[in-house]
């Protein structure tokens, strides 16, 4: 009699484990190597924002507004008028002409008309891979409480998102009139009133003199970060001095805002709340504080990223960075002051 050859129960169990021990290091090899991926894709984003910020400055000979608000389309509530972000404004720079040809920049985004409509489009340079974008993020409060951020509007109607906020500065309000340095960083308010000769001013590169390539253009955020709704105790210019990296004046504790459309990342397209616009320097990279705003003009708004202990950003100059979570506070805060006279650096 020959005996049939074959695997013992044991050895089967062995092989098993075996297999088991290799996936189990395999697994975060190919995790990071993803992550990796979408880094990638990320600074791309950011590459292909810079490029079209700065061809846009070529055409307009001034960097993209905000947001415009035209005090005499409605005298009683100016800040109701158009609020249209700088995102639409750089749309023909990024192959998009048709989606930018197709928007009415003399209406509010609102929710009915053409507006209605564009604002629905997912830009895919907008968004970074590696954050879904549905909200409820999940975080700790510096009370030590676990919290979650509120659902963007995209949920409820189809909104388009964005991972990308431009640098409003050293401030924790957004400017609204460039010529009185009001305008702290990149992007402001432009304001348009009728008793005012010469307008709000411009940024362009003339003014950023702290050097194009030492200042954030933009950076990323969380879609959904939880943010609480409520303006910051050193919200006004006096007090921003008063601003440490322990203390930006928002709540300690508290339940983050639900609202969708107060979301920060809620949508490209709108430029009504601050968070839809700009992030603040005043608070360091993935800040351990609280975000808060308020008043359509707030935004104590830190740059956030779903990469582990780091955010990327482009600077005016279209050179794109990876910058630490650990970066030097007044670093990062000079970092964000195009005309501060410090000339701060990437890499410190």
């Amino acid at each position: 009699m020959h005996r049939r050859s074959g695997f013992t129960l044991v050895e089967l169990l062995v092989v098993i484990a075996i297999i088991g021990v290799l996936v189990g290091l395999l697994l975060p090899a190919v995790q990071s190597a993803r992550e990796a991926a979408r880094r990638s894709s990320c600074t791309n984003n950011l590459k292909q924002i810079g490029l079209a910020v700065q061809n846009s400055h070529d055409t307009r000979n001034k960097f993209p507004e905000g947001r415009v608000r035209t005090e005499a389309k409605n005298t009683a509530a100016p800040w109701n008028t158009e609020n249209i972000s700088w995102m639409a404004r750089i749309l023909p720079y990024m192959e998009e002409g048709a989606l930018y040809d197709a928007i009415d920049f003399e209406q509010s985004p609102g929710w009915g008309g053409v507006n209605a409509a564009v604002m629905k489009n997912k830009v895919a340079p907008f968004r970074c891979p590696s954050d879904g974008g549905q909200g409820k993020v999940a975080w700790v409060a510096p009370n030590g409480a676990k919290v979650r951020g509120g659902v963007p509007d995209v949920n409820r109607f189809g909104v388009g998102q964005t991972n990308y906020l431009a640098n409003a500065g050293d401030a924790l309000m957004l400017g609204t009139r460039a010529r009185d340095n009001e305008a702290r960083g990149v992007v402001f308010s432009h304001r348009i009133r009728a008793s005012e000769s010469g307008g709000p001013g411009k940024v362009d590169i003339a003014s950023c003199t702290d050097g194009t390539s030492k200042t954030i253009w933009a950076s990323e955020v969380v879609i959904g970060h939880p943010i609480i709704l409520s303006n910051s105790s050193l919200r006004a210019f006096a007090d921003w001095g008063s601003v440490s990296p322990t203390n930006n004046g928002c709540p300690t504790a508290g339940t983050p805002g639900t609202g969708g459309r107060q979301q920060i990342g809620a949508s490209w397209f709108e430029g009504y709340f601050a968070q839809h616009i700009g992030f603040s320097t005043l608070m360091t990279p993935n800040s351990k504080l609280f975000d808060c705003a308020g008043n359509s003009n707030d935004l104590a708004v830190a740059s956030r990223s779903k990469h582990p202990g780091l955010v990327n950003l482009v600077a005016i100059d279209g050179s794109v960075h990876s910058v630490q979570d650990s970066i030097d506070w007044f670093v990062w805060k000079n970092l964000g002051c195009k005309d501060d006279g410090e000339a701060a650096s990437f890499d410190r």
